[in-house]
């Protein structure tokens, strides 16, 4: 699941970057153009992209987590919350990818941005940890240095589960250029049904994970009442 996600971030922040050169998954990037531009006191084209796209990743951030805790306090499943959530950042790509391929994002390249950045805030927000290691999908730096630190301390299955952010997302970076030659509308397409397929890989791990917790609680011994 972790690697399906980063892939469909990959691909998304290729699309993103020759297209309208800005990054909607890593932000870090987009700080910096930002940072150079109030240091400058430029607001070229190339600084307005990085603002849309940031204001609008954390604003879907927090709109996320204040209707996942609404929803949780409503009795809603964590897990539900999480896959209307990845549904809902598939259909943001998929409005995006519909208008690249009639050729009008650009009349509207300001919106597209917005809705390919909410898309990884939601995404951001979803999926924090897996196997117990806090998971990122959407940016890179922090899943390395989980991936070493995770590896010289003898957790190598948590190694793994960190190193599939940076693996993931080299893989989707490079189908979502090779994508790219032909349409970008067909590699957002692709992020947005990676998207979809690892919503049903999440309800399989929690299948898994919940057989697990049934088993663990019936070879318990009872309580004892107190």
């Amino acid at each position: 699941m972790v690697m399906l996600l980063a892939m469909s971030s990959g691909a998304i922040d290729v699309v993103a970057f020759l297209r309208y050169k800005v990054f909607v998954a890593n932000q870090t990037g987009n700080l910096v153009i930002i940072s150079l531009g109030v240091a400058e006191d430029d607001s070229s084209s190339t600084v307005m992209p990085s603002v849309v796209s940031l204001a609008s990743f954390v604003g879907a951030i927090i709109i996320v987590i204040w209707l996942r805790q609404v929803q949780v306090r409503r009795g809603h499943d964590e897990y539900v919350v999480r896959r209307t959530a990845l549904i809902g950042g598939a259909a943001l790509l998929t409005v995006a990818a519909v208008l690249i391929l009639f050729q009008v994002d650009f009349e509207v390249r300001y919106g597209v941005i917005a809705v390919l950045a909410a898309s990884q805030g939601i995404q951001a927000v979803v999926l924090t940890r897996v196997l117990g290691v806090a998971v990122q999908t959407v940016a890179i730096n922090g899943a390395l240095l989980n991936t070493v630190d995770l590896a010289f301390s003898g957790r190598r299955l948590g190694s793994m589960v960190a190193a599939a952010t940076p693996i993931g997302y080299a893989i989707g970076a490079g189908v979502g250029a090779a994508l790219q030659l032909i349409a970008s509308a067909y590699a957002l397409f692709f992020a947005a049904a990676l998207g979809i397929i690892a919503v049903f890989v999440g309800q399989r791990y929690r299948r898994l994970d919940q057989d697990e917790s049934d088993a663990t609680g019936a070879d318990r011994p009872p309580k004892s009442g107190r």
